[in-house]
């Protein structure tokens, strides 16, 4: 990759991430405007429990700190060690070892674990490791892609079905890989979200067509797109929020606002911006964001060492 941002493609999916676990799975717009109005901003809300009592929504992230990360950057983070341990290349059972080591029984990861990081974990344990992913179409499928689209993009089809083993997945994953290429490659995000959309065939062309066409706010977009954790819903309403919004800012705010699984969507939203606009400026990621996470530093510092050997 010829991208100076491509270590900021890393770095955004997980400051996007991070910025979504306080209000991460609260399905209801109106209170997550209210949270906002109180906290100044959706981003980093604190995580309280009291948010998603008496509305849709699941509090999954109690066991977590403000300023981490989601299962969701946590899997990005393993991925973008795991390539950097192996020489920027998509080891798989290296990788299969290292998830089932971080997510599982005595892992250093404590949190919520979803159904197909359960489905892998029960997988590896029982010796199924290809492929070791469950029958599922949800966004767990690309939260390894950055790292992966970024070091070795060859593997990207088998980084999806160590979790998810699904032809959903695989189409919405390789449509991520050709908008990440395309960024990396320096093109304007305008102009790679239209030629994704326009590469992509039959119901996904039409669900990119029409998040790139569609004017409505990302909220009321969301109640077309829905909200939840499926691929169908999340990588058009990633599209719609990319092709309305023009800095990393606005564009994970109005990703937050929307609700549900905003940080399944963070991870596209982050890294697409994060390439483009790189860190700090009008554009970049903010280097506030990088102050609210933890272990920013570490993470950084990870992300620049596998963009140097790429």
């Amino acid at each position: 990759m010829t991208n100076p941002n491509a270590a900021a493609c890393l770095m955004g999916a997980l400051a996007a991430d991070a910025a979504s676990l306080g209000l991460h799975w609260l399905y209801d717009p109106a209170r997550i405007h209210a949270v906002a109005q109180t906290h100044g901003r959706a981003a980093f809300a604190p995580l309280d429990a009291a948010n998603f009592q008496g509305v849709p929504g699941y509090f999954a992230h109690g066991a977590r700190q403000n300023g981490m990360l989601t299962q969701y950057g946590e899997v990005l983070a393993l991925a973008i060690r795991s390539l950097n341990d192996t020489g920027s290349r998509f080891d798989e059972p290296a990788y299969q070892a290292a998830y089932a080591a971080h997510f599982g029984p005595g892992g250093a990861y404590i949190g919520y674990i979803d159904k197909p990081t359960r489905g892998t974990l029960a997988n590896l344990a029982a010796g199924q490791t290809d492929p070791s992913g469950i029958d599922d179409d949800q966004l767990p499928a690309i939260a390894t892609l950055p790292a992966i689209v970024l070091a070795d993009p060859d593997a990207v089809t088998r980084a999806i079905r160590v979790t998810n083993v699904n032809p959903t997945a695989t189409e919405y994953g390789l449509a991520l890989k050709s908008l990440l290429t395309r960024v990396l490659d320096n093109t304007p995000i305008p102009d790679a979200l239209r030629t994704t959309a326009d590469a992509a065939t039959g119901s996904l062309a039409q669900a990119l067509h029409n998040a790139l066409t569609n004017t409505q706010s990302p909220t009321d977009y969301a109640e077309i797109t829905g909200r939840a954790c499926h691929l169908p819903m999340g990588l058009p309403l990633a599209f719609h929020i990319l092709a309305h919004t023009n800095s990393f800012a606005t564009a994970t705010e109005a990703n937050i606002r929307a609700g549900g699984d905003s940080a399944g969507r963070a991870i596209i939203i982050g890294a697409v911006m994060g390439a483009a606009h790189g860190i700090g400026g009008a554009k970049g990621i903010p280097t506030d964001y990088l102050l609210n996470m933890q272990n920013a530093a570490q993470l950084w510092q990870s992300a620049q060492t596998l963009a140097s050997s790429t």
